[in-house]
């Protein structure tokens, strides 16, 4: 098992902490989370706008979006050979069984619309990966010729 692997198990289990919160005490970590906002802002924008549901679902489910995109980045970074289709599946079959396991939780619930957030958070996690790694990793075609091969560069010589 790679380094990435057990990460991607330990991000999984951190999920699996928060989703087995009973709704009292996931309102009150979305409610820090707004409190905290609110300080920062120092004035600019109004308190009432933190103190409104609406605030707290956009938090929520952007906690939703972010957490399954740090899992895409793990999984993906895992070192496993697997192709995206098997890793899209993975995201989703793990979306699935959080929301199924919120069920049995005081106050939770489990709802298609967060399984289909927390696959596009995986989506994008995996997306940023692969883009980083090909803005970062260029690599030669299969059939690219060294720069200094004569054919293509005739009368290029490359200092020793």
């Amino acid at each position: 098992m790679t380094p990435g692997s057990v990460l991607s198990l330990i991000g999984l289990g951190v999920m699996f902490w928060f989703s087995s919160q009973p709704a009292s005490e996931s309102s009150q970590l979305s409610g820090g989370i707004l409190k905290w906002l609110a300080n920062q802002t120092d004035g600019i924008v109004p308190q009432s706008v933190f103190l409104d549901p609406l605030a707290q679902t956009i938090i929520r489910k952007a906690a939703h979006f972010a957490n399954y995109l740090m899992l895409g980045v793990l999984v993906t970074l895992s070192g496993e050979r697997c192709k995206a289709q098997c890793l899209l599946i993975l995201g989703l079959l793990a979306a699935t069984f959080d929301e199924i396991h919120q069920v049995f939780v005081p106050g939770r619930s489990g709802e298609l619309r967060d399984v289909l957030l927390d696959l596009a958070g995986f989506a994008a996690g995996m997306i940023l990966v692969c883009g980083l790694q090909r803005l970062f990793h260029k690599q030669l075609p299969v059939d690219a010729k060294p720069i200094d091969d004569p054919g293509v560069h005739p009368g290029v010589k490359l200092r020793s």
